[in-house]
């Protein structure tokens, strides 16, 4: 497979499993990136940048293992029952490991139960023609984000994901009734 690296040091060196692969320039006249023939096999690639002899920045990808399942992330546990408060709820599709499948691109269904509703569904995907609005969304490079709000009812907000091969997950918000001259944070 052929393998980009885009770098902005002099030179950049590519690593399989720990093997060099080969070293080449990523200077202005190759515009910062150098391009590598790379024989597929599991484990780690690692590109190092280079100036002069000294190794200055360094990326590494991993291969996924077994077990995928659905990860689910909320920016905030905790909304206020004003009907306009939200939590932005990141959807992953991750390895037995906890590692990103960024080629992960499933359809992701969701339900709520409890005072809340979904605002909005995204996945970074400027293509796409997916609608910001409904209950589910293609991941896109192994992610997705869903947009709780809350209703002026205080409770338990539950988010299902659902993802075939995925399985489901769940993440658990809890709304709460402000007092009378509450500020918002």
């Amino acid at each position: 497979m052929q393998v980009e690296v885009y770098a902005g040091t002099e030179k950049v060196r590519l690593y399989l499993n720990d093997k060099l692969l080969g070293e080449m320039p990523t200077g202005v006249d190759q515009q910062r990136k150098a391009m590598f023939t790379v024989p597929y096999a599991a484990g780690t690639l690692k590109a190092v940048g280079v100036n002069g002899d000294r190794e200055v920045a360094t990326s590494v990808l991993q291969t996924a293992g077994g077990g995928t399942k659905l990860r689910l992330k909320a920016d905030r546990t905790v909304v206020h029952a004003d009907g306009e408060d939200i939590s932005y709820i990141t959807v992953e599709a991750v390895d037995g490991q906890g590692k990103l499948l960024l080629n992960a691109d499933a359809v992701v269904k969701f339900s709520i139960t409890g005072p809340g509703s979904i605002a909005a569904v995204g996945n970074g995907d400027g293509m796409s023609k997916e609608s910001y609005q409904g209950n589910s969304r293609t991941l896109f490079h192994g992610r997705a984000l869903v947009v709780v709000r809350s209703s002026r009812t205080a409770g338990e907000i539950r988010l299902l994901a659902k993802a075939p091969g995925l399985g489901e997950e769940a993440v658990t918000l809890r709304s709460e009734a402000q007092a009378a001259g509450d500020l918002l944070p």
